[in-house]
């Protein structure tokens, strides 16, 4: 169940009663909050969250968060007691998906290129470029389980779709940083293992990230649809066994490893495989996007900076006391 809040400036007038009209007439949502203030009055309505798509939509053609108001979505965990939902007539391809706002906010947080995300990278390829080296199947998962790599990867599909360049820019400069880090760091760890083991051998698991196989290809692309369909959907707990399904840490590692170790083909081979698996997610990604019919709504006019407050007034006529009378104190 989500909750949408829409603020609103009590002037002129016609703003609010032309969207309550569109909200009972193209929505059939009945159960409508008005909130009015001194300046500004608060719309809230509820609807299941595969439905909000269809609100935005209409909510966009009134002219909402475009020539007036601002749209808070928020997600609520339970109601008490249990509403009774309005039914919202939407199209499969709406129904199957959250908001477009949500989808690009979750992606967004994803590919947050800070030193928060470049810290998860460093730690995750030591933790492959171990399990690499000491043949640990269960090592290289932990290193697949919190590498951040899959958010600008999804940031660059998200980006073409919706033709935000900036974004493909960041996605593509952040996969690139990534991928030079986790090359440097198995530099560094295969240069420790000749120290300590003189000759360290090629292990199974650096040999299982070669060139791809028809497999291989297979297990890409069906990760790549299901992160497509998992970031569009309601249902984003299997994130994390998707990125254990595909293979983008390890072989980054592994490039840096194996060069160091002499083997130069191996290395190359573990070059293809990661190109192959980012390149197999963003088509398929995109492919999916396309499928939801990901339509990115107008955004707002830049002067327009939505409600305004005045100095002394309260939006809902809400005042808030911080000192009380004893009297009171006492009732």
């Amino acid at each position: 169940m989500s909750q949408i809040q829409i603020s609103l400036p009590n002037e002129p007038k016609g703003h609010t009663e032309n969207l309550i009209t569109a909200i009972n007439e193209k929505l059939n949502i009945k159960s409508i909050i008005l909130l009015e203030g001194v300046n500004n009055s608060l719309v809230i309505i509820r609807c299941q969250r595969n439905m909000v798509p269809r609100v935005l939509e209409v909510l966009n053609e009134v002219g909402v968060g475009i020539e007036f108001g601002i749209v808070d979505i928020l997600k609520l965990q339970a109601t008490i007691p249990e509403l009774k939902e309005d039914q919202i007539e939407v199209s499969e391809e709406l129904s199957s998906r959250v908001s477009v706002e949500e989808i690009e906010s979750s992606i967004k947080e994803g590919m947050e290129l800070n030193i928060n995300f470049y810290l998860f990278i460093m730690i995750a390829a030591f933790i492959a470029g171990a399990g690499l080296i000491l043949n640990s199947t269960a090592i290289i998962i932990g290193s697949m389980i919190i590498s951040p790599l899959m958010g600008p990867i999804l940031g660059v599909s998200y980006g073409i779709i919706s033709k935000n360049y900036l974004l493909v820019e960041k996605g593509i400069l952040g996969q690139l940083f990534s991928v030079l880090i986790s090359i440097g760091i198995g530099v560094l760890l295969a240069s420790l293992a000749i120290l300590i083991y003189v000759s360290p051998s090629i292990t199974n698991e650096m040999m299982s990230r070669n060139f791809p196989t028809i497999f291989d290809l297979i297990v890409s692309i069906g990760a790549g649809l299901a992160i497509g369909f998992a970031i569009t959907g309601t249902i984003q707990s299997s994130l994390v066994g998707i990125a254990i399904a595909v293979s983008l840490m390890p072989p980054a590692v592994n490039i840096g490893v194996t060069l160091i170790y002499g083997n130069l083909l191996l290395s190359f081979g573990s070059f293809v495989l990661l190109g192959s698996n980012i390149l197999a997610i963003n088509f398929m990604a995109i492919l999916i996007f396309k499928l939801k019919k990901i339509k990115i709504l107008e955004k707002n006019y830049p002067f327009w900076k939505g409600p305004e407050e005045k100095s002394g007034q309260l939006s809902l006529g809400v005042k808030i006391t911080k000192k009380k009378t004893k009297k009171a104190l006492k009732d």
